[in-house]
């Protein structure tokens, strides 16, 4: 297993920012991309975190990312938005079309926002935590087109599909925390391929097949190659639906597009996502739900656990759990991730000691 060694969030914040500005991102932009990028570290996510800035640097010099890009409001019909993207930053635009929903739902209780032709939108959670903020409850239906599809359908041997992520969340109650629950439709997200195989360390059972269809735990199997292989739907024949319906209400119903041969033209990541957002005060508010959700969560929790396990655990709590222990010892990356970072910087002039001075390295 390779090594890992721990860096704080806020110096790490600074060695990203520096790479997106050398690529041509204003000040803005790059800090808000590395806002995001972080925060997905700090939560546990490591697939979603600094190791997405490698992608994110070929997509720039690629031409299929857009620094300049920002959320351009196509469609205003009240509770109504639709967004189109223009390939610029995932966390810029996500940012712009929530806080546009998030005031919708405020005046009308509810807001249904479309997003289409996003880049990389990141940890659909990051957004489902912004509408928390407002007190909202929030679905996201989420798809992707524009590299090679990466998960197999149920009953097949070859990528047909994106990882296409799910998230839901409820706001906290007086005696619980917020319930957050996010997940790629595949059985993994196809970042955690990357981190696996940067540890050093095998996948989990189920989550691959090789190129002849027969399970495999080498992450090596995809990379660099995503064709050597297929990702496989969380949940079986239910994943493999709930993928399908995300391509339909995050692709198709956005407008941004479902996945199809014509639209793998050029490595890169192409979102689109519906979000339903709610407010709970146009339902009579939330303090008359509160006690309903605060006895549900006490009724499950009430389980006694497996054996191996302390408790029952709810949706956001692993985040949580992370979150605290990386905000006091540091982020932990492997050493092949650390390389892969400075090797992107690198490719947009930002030299080695320049990353290893702004990240404490």
């Amino acid at each position: 297993m390779s090594e890992l060694k721990r860096y704080g969030h806020e110096k790490l914040r600074q060695a990203i920012a520096a790479v997106f500005r050398a690529g041509k991102a204003d000040e803005a932009t790059a800090r808000t991309v590395a806002d995001m990028l972080v925060d997905a570290n700090l939560s546990g996510h490591d697939s979603h975190g600094i190791q997405m800035v490698s992608y994110y640097v070929d997509c720039l010099n690629n031409g299929t990312l857009d620094p300049a890009g920002r959320a351009e409001l196509v469609l205003d019909a009240g509770a109504v938005l639709r967004f189109d993207g223009h390939m610029g930053f995932g966390a810029v635009v996500g940012a712009a079309t929530m806080e546009a929903g998030i005031a919708r739902a405020g005046a009308h209780g509810i807001a249904l926002v479309a997003t289409a032709n996003s880049h990389h939108l990141g940890r659909i959670g990051y957004w489902a935590e912004t509408c928390l903020q407002a007190g909202l409850v929030s679905l996201h239906f989420v798809n992707v087109h524009g590299h090679q599809p990466l998960v197999a359908p149920w009953g097949g041997i070859r990528a047909r599909m994106g990882t296409n992520p799910f998230c839901a969340a409820v706001p906290a109650t007086d005696r619980h925390p917020p319930f957050v629950l996010d997940f790629a439709t595949s059985k993994i997200a196809f970042g955690k391929v990357h981190v696996a195989n940067d540890k050093g360390i095998p996948l989990p059972a189920g989550a691959m097949i090789d190129a002849q269809g027969h399970p495999t735990l080498e992450p090596a199997t995809m990379i660099p190659d995503a064709t050597g292989g297929a990702l496989l739907t969380m949940g079986e024949h239910k994943g493999f639906g709930l993928s399908i319906l995300c391509e339909l209400l995050g692709g198709a119903l956005t407008g941004g597009g479902a996945n199809r041969p014509e639209r793998i033209v050029q490595e890169t990541t192409t979102n689109g996502m519906l979000s339903i957002l709610i407010d709970p005060a146009a339902l009579g508010g939330f303090g008359t739900i509160a006690g309903e959700i605060d006895a549900l969560y006490d009724f499950v929790l009430s389980s006694p656990p497996v054996a191996g396990s302390d408790s029952v655990t709810l949706a956001g709590e692993p985040e949580r759990r992370a979150r605290a222990e990386r905000l006091q010892a540091g982020i932990p990356l492997a050493e092949q991730a650390w390389a892969n970072f400075v090797a992107a910087g690198g490719r947009v002039g930002v030299a080695a000691a320049t990353l290893e001075t702004l990240a404490g390295a």
